[in-house]
């Protein structure tokens, strides 16, 4: 695979409500950055791989410069964003070609002027059949006439990429090898606080006010000298709570995190502990069948951090009453920490490994086989009717998770707590963890 520091970096920079994400999503060809007819939206920035007619290049999302929302995250909204301009190659800057020119557009431009990076000046919203006079105010601004776009209707971007990618050199389509990791839970939770601890530098926004984190952003990091993408997402509340539908969008996107994810790392409040919203959580984890480890976060805070004393005994109790409230994600790691004091951080990609090589285990179909008839000794297979299942053999075959093809006589009769105890015992004998197991069960006459 291509290393990522090769591929050019393109940062999407201006004021609040111009279209920036809409423009990020044109770009990638996905739904990525989340698109609402709201100020300030994006708060953190986005970081995706993008390919445009064989070109990849890394694409950020940064959120309106010159708001003031009263929230006190500006400052931290600013900062992303100089961090963006920094590390990109080629700058777009974006203004709203309905309005015209607008006092923060120019003050942006000063900006980047001073940052000395290459700019594109990008007019968007220039839907089909509007006929606005005002596209010649942006020429004040000093980067040129511009690109006229509509995001919305994907008008003008074969120019406008023609000019942003002559400089790079032809390059082949890119598989993306990286492992996804969502780091997904309650607002607040300090999912961002352990990705920044973790990566070792400020690369999401970590604030005290839940639901900083509006996005799923996405962290490209290393992980023990391999390629990771940290996915940082916006917490799920209660659906009774959630009487924002910008809320109720953030909410889908942890689901579709979680989805794209290779594994799932279900952050746990130490202080809050595990309530309806992480059982919540932890059920789409199990649904979407996604190896998971539990982070117990902010452990410093529980009073109970000094090992010496009575610590390990009171970890203990906590980890059993964890566990019986999650008893429907069985054998997951549970690993206790606290990012402010960078304690437990090893443990954690002790446990990434593990479950990853769990992930890609390769099961003998000798040895999976005289599993299985221990388990059918010792359990009764399932009875329907008059017919009784029997399982003739099983042989692992290709999937994105140890995944097992069953021959049986009566495929029809094969219960899910039966699938679930012969998983535990395969589970249990390879070592797997709480890595879930994916079953295909095949009818077929015994042979003679």
């Amino acid at each position: 695979m291509e290393p990522e520091s090769v591929r050019p970096t393109v940062a999407i920079v201006g004021r609040p409500n111009v279209g920036k994400s809409a423009l990020f999503n044109r770009i990638c060809r996905r739904k990525i950055a989340l698109v609402f007819d709201r100020p300030g939206v994006t708060r953190d920035r986005l970081v995706a791989d993008a390919d445009w007619e064989g070109k990849p290049f890394v694409l950020i999302d940064t959120g309106g410069l010159g708001l003031e929302d009263g929230t006190g995250l500006q400052e931290a909204v600013e900062r992303e964003a100089d961090l963006a301009i920094a590390s990109a190659q080629r700058v777009l800057l974006v203004v709203d070609g309905k309005e015209g020119l607008h006092v923060l557009d120019t003050d942006v431009a000063k900006r980047l002027r001073r940052a000395g990076q290459k700019v594109t000046l990008v007019i968007n919203k220039m839907d089909p059949g509007y006929a606005g006079g005002k596209t010649k105010e942006f020429a004040k601004l000093g980067f040129g006439p511009g690109h006229l776009v509509s995001a919305e209707h994907g008008l003008g971007f074969g120019d406008l990429m023609e000019e942003v990618g002559k400089a790079w050199e032809e390059g082949a389509r890119v598989k993306d090898e990286r492992t996804r990791l969502a780091v997904v839970g309650r607002p607040n939770a300090g999912k961002s606080s352990l990705i920044n601890a973790w990566v070792g530098i400020d690369r999401t926004m970590v604030n005290a006010m839940a639901g900083t984190t509006r996005d799923a952003v996405d962290v490209p990091a290393e992980l023990g000298g391999f390629p990771v993408l940290f996915i940082d997402t916006a917490g799920l509340r209660q659906k009774r709570r959630v009487e924002d539908p910008l809320e109720r969008i953030m909410g889908g996107r942890t689901a579709h995190a979680i989805d794209r994810c290779h594994l799932a790392i279900l952050a746990v409040d130490a202080v809050l502990g595990v309530g309806l919203v992480e059982k919540k959580v932890a059920g789409l984890i199990q649904r979407a069948q996604r190896p998971c480890i539990v982070a117990v976060t902010k452990w410093d805070l529980t009073g109970e951090g000094d090992e010496k004393t009575r610590g390990d005994e009171f970890k203990k109790k906590y980890e059993e009453a964890l566990r019986r409230a999650l008893f429907f994600l069985p054998d997951v790691p549970v690993i206790f920490l606290s990012s402010v004091k960078k304690t437990g951080l090893k443990e954690l990609e002790a446990a990434v490994t593990m479950m990853l090589k769990a992930r890609a285990t390769k099961i003998s179909t000798g040895e999976l086989n005289r599993v299985l008839l221990r388990a059918t000794d010792a359990r009764s297979t399932p009875v329907k009717g008059n017919k009784k299942l029997r399982i003739y053999y099983a042989t692992q075959v290709e999937g994105p998770l140890p995944t097992l093809m069953g021959f049986v006589n009566h495929p029809a009769v094969m219960s899910d707590a039966y699938e679930r105890y012969l998983s535990n015992r395969v589970r249990e004998h390879f070592n797997l963890g709480g890595c879930p197991l994916r079953w295909r069960w095949r009818g077929r006459e015994k042979k003679a």
